[in-house]
């Protein structure tokens, strides 16, 4: 077994998370926006909220106020809200919605803290933290409820003992509230699909501190916006309610072969994919340091073909690999090992992009993308990670959801992972994702919302599906209350 926990890498370079937080409204919009204050809170205000919360208001100076402001990624740890509340329950969110627009707030909600461009977390900002919020409960109709800071890890523990799963990431430190308003691409897409597919209601707050419960029939235009409409927006998510799937062994794989074959192993894991049945799932990586693009697929079936579908992956590619590992894991066991083992809990600071891919990498644009993998001349290494799509995604149509990209081929996280974070170091970062996202080109047909990236449009992270979600989100939120650099026009 030692060659199988060697085979263990980062857990975010697999299939990674997002930060929280969506909402919602009654059947219509919410009331006109009352005479704010001036923005400035006075010491008795704050005192009042305190007093209103069941959970704890943290500001400058107060014990725990700067363990309080810690998101995921350390880079953020400069950042000084103007206070975190850390909500115990859908009440307290609700108290600090209305204080942030009587007195002129800017709200930043939080679930996980894995936000790519720390949108979680700001200079002057009232944080509203639901990480707290983190009970599971599972029901006769194996459905289950969960609060809005509930982490994937604890949700698959959870559900394990029913020998039940929800298809979500494999970060088990990211919240499950983010990714699923983002969407949820992960290891049992293709056979259940994505994590909102699986999602029958939740309980939001909008600006006003009104609570809503929407459904496929009721709120539906709500409902439509957070199964992929990316977190930030319209209100704050505080229970969710899923249904579940059995949850199956998995029997795991692991290809690699050298930097020579990287354009025909990139080619041929396109050839696979459009065959693979949907209880297979395997992801392409692409990595570098030093110039050299290593190119290794890791897989798992669900239905306990790996021998097979090794051998039609390495069909489509024409060579064998230089090395293979395959082995058997319980659900558990196999959600364990994605998720990067303990690994995958420690706090971590990266930089990264995506691209949606809506056809084939084929000859000189393989090329090219490989070249720009390859062009990393910065502190650590970097990563092309290839996340497959089909199977169960592409069951539903592509305005059926907020979630644009049912018939793409995949998604690829463009990945730095920051051993050192200085402005020269990050400067390079972001020069490497632009110079991958111009060698794939038109191949690419938007990005995925829960990897945010600076400076790139909103609108496309859902293509033709954009329009629909702003004027949502303008009929919830009129006044702009969840207003940021990285949310929808209010």
């Amino acid at each position: 077994m030692s060659s199988v926990h060697d085979a263990k890498i980062a857990r975010r370079t697999f299939v990674g998370g997002s930060a929280a937080v969506l909402g919602a409204g009654l059947a219509g919009p919410i009331a006109a926006r009352p005479a704010m204050a001036s923005g400035n809170p006075p010491a008795s205000a704050w005192t009042a909220l305190r007093k209103q919360l069941d959970g704890r208001l943290y500001r400058p100076g107060d014990d725990g106020y700067t363990s309080a402001l810690k998101t995921f990624d350390p880079r953020r740890d400069g950042q000084r809200p103007l206070a975190i509340v850390r909500a115990a329950n859908t009440t307290d969110v609700s108290e600090a919605l209305r204080f942030t627009v009587k007195y002129d707030l800017k709200p930043r909600p939080r679930s996980g803290g894995h936000s790519y461009v720390g949108a979680s977390t700001g200079n002057g900002v009232l944080v509203i933290d639901v990480g707290g919020m983190n009970k599971i409960v599972y029901h006769s109709d194996k459905s289950v409820s969960i609060g809005a800071g509930v982490r994937l890890g604890a949700l698959h523990t959870a559900l394990d003992k029913h020998r039940r799963t929800v298809p979500t990431g494999t970060c088990p430190t990211v919240g499950a509230a983010g990714l699923t308003l983002g969407g949820g691409i992960g290891t049992e897409n293709r056979l259940y699909g994505l994590t909102q597919d699986a999602l029958t209601t939740a309980s939001i707050v909008t600006a006003d501190g009104l609570v809503h419960n929407p459904t496929s029939s009721h709120l539906s235009d709500m409902f439509w916006a957070m199964r992929g409409g990316g977190g930030g927006n319209i209100g704050i998510v505080t229970w969710l309610r899923y249904k579940t799937y059995p949850a199956l062994p998995g029997e795991i794989f692991r290809l690699r072969w050298s930097s020579k074959d990287a354009h025909r192993v990139l080619t041929g894991w396109q050839h696979r994919l459009a065959e693979q049945p949907r209880h297979s799932w395997a992801n392409l990586h692409l990595d570098s340091s030093g110039g050299a693009v290593t190119p290794s697929i890791t897989g798992v079936c669900w239905d306990g073909s790996a021998s097979a579908e090794i051998r039609a992956i390495v069909s489509a590619i024409g060579k064998s690999p230089s090395s293979k590992q395959i082995w058997q894991e319980s659900h558990a066991g196999a959600m364990s090992w994605f998720a990067g083992g303990s690994a995958g809990s420690k706090r971590q600071s990266w930089y990264a992009g995506s691209d949606v891919v809506g056809s084939k990498i084929y000859g000189d644009r393989a090329d090219k993308v490989i070249r720009a993998v390859g062009s990393w001349d910065g502190a650590g290494s970097v990563a092309a990670i290839f996340d497959p799509l089909g199977g169960a995604v592409a069951d539903h149509s592509a305005g059926s959801t907020a979630f644009r990209w049912r018939s793409a081929l995949a998604d690829v996280q463009w990945y730095v992972g920051l051993t050192k974070t200085g402005s020269t170091n990050l400067d390079k970062a972001a020069a490497w994702v632009e110079r991958c996202h111009g060698a794939i080109g038109s191949a690419s047909v938007g990005g995925y919302v829960n990897y945010l990236e600076p400076g790139r449009e909103l609108s496309d992270y859902y293509g033709a599906n954009y329009s629909k979600l702003v004027s949502i989100n303008k009929s919830y939120d009129p006044h702009g209350v969840f207003d940021s650099r990285y949310s929808l026009p209010g």
